[in-house]
């Protein structure tokens, strides 16, 4: 019975449920956000930006939001393998992005930073 105990919901105007999850510290120390696609990049937007004989892994970055769903003055976080430069083209790709501003307390919070991880995977055909 205690999946059931309603007692353990969030009040209303909490602003726990449904708020974006916070997953470390952007640029000045403000929050980080998870980012929530509004539409996912296509390979065909990603693959232009990727570095000659690019290996599997990803690139990590952070971006502000703006109107639209789009996000601006991007920062490289990491890339896996190191070196790979992954990142590098993730942020570079990134202005193609459309990203929904994070969400508080039910409302938006455009010009809030969130990370964006793209991960990149060679595929291989049977010929």
């Amino acid at each position: 019975m205690a999946a059931a105990d309603i007692g353990k919901l969030p009040a209303e105007g909490s602003g726990s449920a449904g708020d974006s999850e916070v997953v470390g510290q952007g640029p000045n120390g403000e929050a980080l956000y998870a980012a929530q696609w509004a539409r996912e990049p296509t390979n065909a937007e990603l693959a232009g930006y990727l570095p000659r004989n690019a290996p599997e892994g990803y690139g990590l970055i952070a971006c502000k939001t703006v109107e639209g769903n789009r996000v601006e003055d991007c920062i490289e976080l990491a890339n896996e393998p190191a070196g790979s430069r992954l990142a590098s083209a993730v942020r570079q790709a990134a202005w193609q992005f459309r990203v929904r501003p994070p969400r508080k307390n039910g409302r938006p919070l455009v010009g809030s930073w969130v990370q964006i991880r793209i991960d990149y995977q060679t595929t291989t055909r049977d010929e």
